[in-house]
């Protein structure tokens, strides 16, 4: 479910106001929570390649992040995902534990949000990853935000220093990324107490 990336600074306008938050981590699926092959069916719907992926499972690696975000009750969710499409925001929060489910105050996208119009959604689609969560930025204005993400192409340079970057195959599993993650959450934590 990879993204394609093209570099369009805003390309939809909101139909509301999105939730904020003190504290934003902008939450990626694919290749952070579990393996990056992942496919999707009309019939079947989203599973792990049995190819690319062979001994892994969706959410493998939800465990980790709970365990990441225990320390700091004031951080909320945003899905940053193609999952925001398909299946979709609500759908998508469904297969999620309660205990994450609570954090998520929205997505970068949202058909009741951003509005149904193909065209918003073809304009989404074809905007980088990093695009796509500044102007989430932009619009929320949270006053600490991270990203943890797998999809890095594009990324504009002045948000590059908000991106805790993930290997697809391993994501949250590997031990770099766990710290790198611990690290910026701790920086967001220390900004935020230190700016009261």
């Amino acid at each position: 479910m990879t993204s394609t990336s093209a570099g369009i600074s805003a390309p939809y306008i909101p139909a509301s106001s999105p939730r904020s938050a003190d504290v934003v981590l902008y939450l990626d699926l694919d290749g952070v929570v579990h393996h990056e092959a992942v496919l999707w069916h009309p019939h079947r719907g989203i599973y792990m390649s049995p190819y690319e992926a062979t001994g892994h499972a969706l959410f493998e690696w939800l465990p980790l992040l709970q365990e990441e975000l225990a320390p700091y009750p004031q951080v909320s969710l945003v899905l940053s995902s193609t999952w925001c499409i398909r299946p979709g925001y609500s759908k998508t929060l469904q297969r999620l534990p309660e205990q994450l489910r609570t954090r998520f105050i929205g997505g970068t996208f949202h058909k009741r949000v951003h509005g149904a119009d193909p065209w918003l959604l073809a304009s989404f689609r074809s905007t980088s990853r990093g695009q796509q969560i500044l102007a989430d930025v932009t619009r929320r204005k949270p006053r600490q935000w991270l990203a943890l993400d797998d999809d890095i192409e594009d990324w504009p340079t002045s948000i590059q220093d908000h991106l805790v970057a993930c290997d697809g195959r391993a994501g949250l599993s590997d031990q770099q990324t766990r710290q790198a993650l611990r690290n910026m959450l701790q920086k967001c934590h220390t900004a935020l107490v230190s700016n009261r």
